[in-house]
């Protein structure tokens, strides 16, 4: 199927998808609502942001080799855009980015768990160096 089809026979969700996509590419952030209350959620994402990025950049995407779905040269421009939106749309950017983040771990309570575990004979050489 050609992106011009696939466009033709999902306008109204594509007309969603499209917007939302502009939004997420301006660092908006209404995205998520607007996707789901258009039907769009999980794998869908990422058929819509290929027909998006199809649209918006004039390059023809191709049939993958591992089912059919249409894709880009891997490592492309339109490809990375594609990856890119796909996991701002489903909130995978936002996870791996709260997992880079700095641990916020008291020092205190990080001390007090240490001291807990130490033996009895720790405890006490411990307090006699204080």
């Amino acid at each position: 199927m050609s992106v011009k089809a696939f466009i033709t026979a999902n306008a109204v969700a594509f007309n969603a998808a499209s917007k939302v996509f502009a939004q997420i590419e301006s660092a908006s952030d209404g995205w998520a609502d607007a996707l789901a209350s258009a039907g769009i959620i999980g794998p869908d994402i990422r058929v819509f942001a290929v027909a998006y990025v199809a649209e918006k950049s004039d390059v023809k995407p191709h049939p993958s080799r591992k089912g059919g779905a249409l894709t880009f040269k891997k490592d492309s421009t339109e490809d990375n855009r594609v990856k890119y939106l796909v996991q701002v749309a489903t909130g995978a950017a936002a996870a791996k980015a709260a997992k880079r983040g700095a641990p916020k771990t008291d020092p205190v309570a990080a001390l007090l768990k240490a001291y807990n575990g130490l033996t009895g004979a720790q405890k006490r050489s411990f307090k006699a160096q204080l």
